[in-house]
């Protein structure tokens, strides 16, 4: 028996910018979003190793191509936008916050201080609480905190849009 010819299948192309070439290899699993709003999960097939520059945004990218799991969810597209999700890091049991809520904080006397703080809550009034940044999720705008001085439950503040 011959190989089947896969040319058929729904596949997604990235064109990934080269500063985050090291963050994706073949294997990694994905989350694909269609047009029509349904997200179903996909594996990174291969890597490019040759980089493209748009002349036009001057953007310098790799192809990645990604194959879906569930091919049936895409059998009806020919080509279409897509947004792909790639995790390239993962915490269990994190304290996060969304990002809008950290607060950059200026550097003190002797080059001390700086790093970011929190605005919390509370029956006391409101009060600024330092924490350290770990992991940010772009896709949910959430960041993991650490502080000795914040625990769950707390309510830190955010800007209003």
């Amino acid at each position: 028996m011959g190989e089947r010819d896969h040319s058929d299948l729904p596949a997604v192309t990235i064109a990934l910018d080269t500063a985050q070439q090291a963050e994706v290899k073949a294997g990694d699993m994905v989350s694909v979003t269609l047009p029509n709003g349904i997200h179903t999960p996909g594996r990174v097939t291969s890597v490019g190793t040759v980089a493209t520059t748009n002349s036009s945004t001057g953007a310098t990218t790799i192809p990645v191509l990604v194959a879906l799991k569930h091919i049936a969810v895409a059998r009806h597209l020919s080509s279409a936008p897509v947004t792909v999700s790639i995790a390239t890091g993962r915490v269990r049991n994190a304290l996060v916050v969304p990002v809008t809520a950290l607060l950059a904080q200026p550097a003190g006397a002797g080059g001390t201080g700086g790093g970011y703080a929190v605005e919390v809550a509370g029956a006391g009034g409101h009060h600024l609480v330092p924490v350290s940044v770990g992991m940010i999720d772009n896709a949910t705008g959430l960041v993991q905190v650490t502080s000795s001085r914040l625990a769950v439950g707390q309510r830190v503040v955010v800007p209003a849009l």
